[in-house]
């Protein structure tokens, strides 16, 4: 009986190994650059809610001694991350609404003291002075 060999030789089989190591690393790769992503979108997102909340109130940080009503800075973690919140002296400004002011807010939030950044912020707010 003459039959033909069937079987797969040596280099077919590591050339076959070879092709799936490099697809399976491949993937891990794309699973992990994934996660990263993910982690770095949230983080944008996070920063950026909590940039927006410190803007208008700093009163759920702990302040520093040297911030007053009339300026200064706050910083520290809120939402598990790092921030810094400046504020100009007040600008006094005459309106028929009575005395207002105006100060320039500034709001850096991090991934730690000195992480990544997040999300930064500057504007001015309009206080009524009573």
């Amino acid at each position: 009986m003459n039959r033909p060999d069937r079987a797969f030789t040596l280099i077919e089989v590591m050339a076959s190994v070879l092709v799936l190591t490099f697809a399976l690393t491949a993937a891990c790769a794309m699973i992990l650059y994934g996660l990263q992503l993910a982690r770095s979108t949230h983080g944008m997102s996070l920063g950026m809610s909590t940039a927006l909340a410190v803007f208008e109130d700093p009163s759920p940080m702990k302040t520093d001694p040297t911030f007053t009503s009339s300026g200064g800075t706050a910083s520290g973690y809120l939402n598990g991350l790092w921030v810094e919140r400046r504020e100009s002296d007040e600008t006094p400004l005459e309106g028929p609404l009575g005395t207002t002011v105006a100060v320039t807010v500034h709001v850096d939030v991090r991934d730690g003291a000195d992480g990544t950044m997040y999300a930064s912020i500057t504007g001015r707010l309009i206080r009524r002075k009573p």
